[in-house]
């Protein structure tokens, strides 16, 4: 069930990112949806699973790399909504740095579900 909604996180993320070029509030329901979702689906895991205990004492490489992913995917998601704001009014300023973030986040996203097979 857990990869299952990871699936699904990344093609909220795949219509987030087709969404920016047909229309930018599209992009921001989509992606909006997908932290949301993200979000949960850590909580979740932590309160079914207390993966944080789990990380704490364990030594194991690949649990320890796929935690700190996604925490950074998390800290991604929160910077991109923080330069995404602005280009909604108009303001596209932060326009580089939104996607060049972006490109972070989706490598990312991408080595935390990978790694999340690894862990099953």
């Amino acid at each position: 069930m857990l990869h299952l909604a990871s699936t699904l996180v990344l093609v909220l993320i795949a219509a987030g990112l087709w969404a920016r070029k047909v229309n930018p509030r599209w992009h921001r329901g989509f992606m909006v949806s997908a932290f949301i979702s993200d979000l949960l689906l850590v909580l979740y895991i932590e309160f079914t699973r207390h993966a944080v205990e789990k990380v704490a004492a364990r030594v194991q490489p690949i649990l320890w790399f796929h935690s700190a992913v996604s925490v950074a995917v998390l800290c991604c998601y929160v910077a991109m909504i923080r330069l995404g704001r602005p280009m909604l009014a108009g303001n596209y300023e932060n326009r580089a740095a939104h996607r060049k973030l972006g490109m972070v986040f989706v490598a990312l996203r991408t080595v935390n579900y990978v790694t999340s097979y690894m862990l099953a």
